[in-house]
């Protein structure tokens, strides 16, 4: 065998080696509430935005706050959207978690339609204790409330619409179908450039894997420039697959897509809620801004 063909078939082995030995993906186990921004989630899964990037996500779509916060307590999740109040209280409670993002979410205060919110005194309003929405009650509603713990986003929304409760607070898409069904908007958070919803990643997980995080980020900028570029018709059906509509509610969502980006956590919000907190004994000692929130992923 000569010199040149003994050449040729040792490169052609390492090529092999190489090949089997390459890395697959790592992935990163996420889950979410099937609000609007879980739609970017599902859009950069179902066109391979994640996987380009070099991330495998393996996305949970969870139907209740409490159910979410199990499995990541449980390590099940290395990340998951949350609230900056959920994510303070998983740090105290010694679950650290880091904001490494915020979503663009919209929270709102919804009435029954028979309802005429400037003549009730107090204003019933369906909240779910020491969460956000709570606090969205009482800061942002300045009329006498009375308020009622309904924990369930589900059973509250069933409370307004059957004037069971005068109103109540809830993210989307709930205030859009409340909407379609002739509720109405008293208050968003929108109006007041409040952003309390964020992603978090395991410090661990991001310790160990920040090559994953970044790519996840990566992924997700991809996703929002082709959801920003392209008719809702041509993926609204990886909403249905994903459990965050229906077929009979997908044709009246409205994602807000010209707001969608990559953005720090909101520390005015963070300030705000845990201020808030405090006052309520929900918390009992401050917490740092830069010790549960990283701003190394939206800078870059």
């Amino acid at each position: 065998m000569n010199r040149k063909k003994t050449i040729i078939i040792s490169l052609f082995l390492v090529l092999i080696v190489l090949t089997g030995c390459a890395k697959e993906n790592e992935t990163i186990r996420l889950g979410s509430m099937p609000t609007y921004s879980a739609a970017i989630y599902a859009v950069g899964i179902e066109n391979g935005y994640f996987e380009e990037a070099g991330v495998t996500v393996d996305l949970t779509v969870f139907k209740s706050s409490r159910e979410r916060d199990g499995a990541a307590t449980a390590g099940e999740l290395d990340g998951f959207m949350t609230d900056i109040m959920g994510a303070v209280n998983m740090n105290v409670k010694g679950f650290p978690f880091i904001m490494t993002s915020r979503e663009w979410e919209d929270f709102g205060v919804m009435a029954n339609a028979q309802v005429d919110v400037n003549a009730v005194n107090p204003l019933q309003i369906g909240i779910a204790e020491n969460t956000v929405t709570e606090f969205i009650a009482d800061t942002y509603i300045q009329t006498d409330v009375e308020k009622v713990n309904i924990l369930a986003i589900p059973d509250r929304m069933g409370a307004v619409l059957s004037d069971v409760v005068d109103s109540g607070v809830f993210p989307q898409p709930f205030m859009g179908i409340i909407t379609g069904k002739n509720g109405q908007q008293v208050f968003t958070t929108a109006s007041k450039d409040f952003h309390p919803v964020v992603m978090v990643f395991d410090e661990s997980y991001i310790n160990e894997n920040e090559a994953a995080v970044k790519a996840f980020y990566e992924g997700y900028k991809k996703t929002v420039e082709y959801m920003q570029s392209t008719d809702y018709n041509e993926y609204k059906s990886v909403l249905v697959s994903y459990g965050l509509a229906t077929n009979e509610t997908v044709d009246f969502y409205r994602l807000p897509v010209n707001e969608y980006g990559l953005n720090a956590v909101d520390e005015k919000a963070f300030d705000a809620i845990t201020a808030w907190m405090l006052e309520k004994g929900v918390l009992d000692t401050s917490v740092s801004f830069t010790d549960v929130c990283t701003t190394s992923f939206v800078n870059e």
